[in-house]
């Protein structure tokens, strides 16, 4: 199979919801109380730390009802909150395909980003990808935030294998 074939044309579905909770403030004329619970997450970047409860590089490794064995590696994924709502998703990843019998070879890390907005919708924080930088296809999820750390689930397919995988994101002030 010619090395061109092996790399997986599809992009990997990423998705991006995510949900906060609480809100709530301080009333007027009242006294400040202990910290109300961020309305928004900071604007900032998180940086994947966890993926399925492991530290990155995940692998997952499948093999299609025809043999045809299918390896994906997550490497990275970098969030971006940034002003005026938008978001920018940067992933790195690998992704390998062999016909059945052969040998899986160590294809180049790839990457995919995606931008898109953001919004805080009585307590759940959107993301809304947008089709036309990077979003085409892309499935919303829903994850939690609080602090400095995302939780957020997607869905990838790994050939013809659907998967879901949890990743949490802490934020890093040393990315610009």
């Amino acid at each position: 199979m010619p090395r061109a074939a092996r790399v997986l044309q599809a992009p990997l579905t990423l998705a991006l919801l995510l949900y906060a909770r609480g809100g709530g403030g301080q009333q007027p004329g009242t006294a400040p109380g202990p910290a109300a619970p961020t309305a928004e997450p900071a604007l900032a970047s998180y940086v994947s730390s966890r993926i399925n409860d492991k530290a990155p590089p995940m692998t997952d490794r499948a093999t299609d009802e025809n043999g045809v064995q299918y390896l994906i590696e997550f490497d990275e994924l970098i969030l971006t909150l940034r002003g005026n709502h938008e978001f920018r998703a940067a992933l790195r990843y690998r992704q390998t395909l062999a016909a059945k019998g052969d040998h899986l070879g160590r294809d180049p890390i790839q990457k995919m980003t995606v931008y898109g907005t953001w919004s805080v919708v009585n307590g759940e924080l959107r993301f809304v990808p947008d089709p036309k930088r990077g979003g085409s296809g892309l499935r919303i999820l829903a994850g939690t935030f609080a602090g400095s750390r995302i939780e957020l689930p997607f869905d990838y397919r790994n050939g013809t294998v659907s998967r879901r995988a949890k990743v949490v994101l802490v934020k890093n002030d040393n990315i610009i």
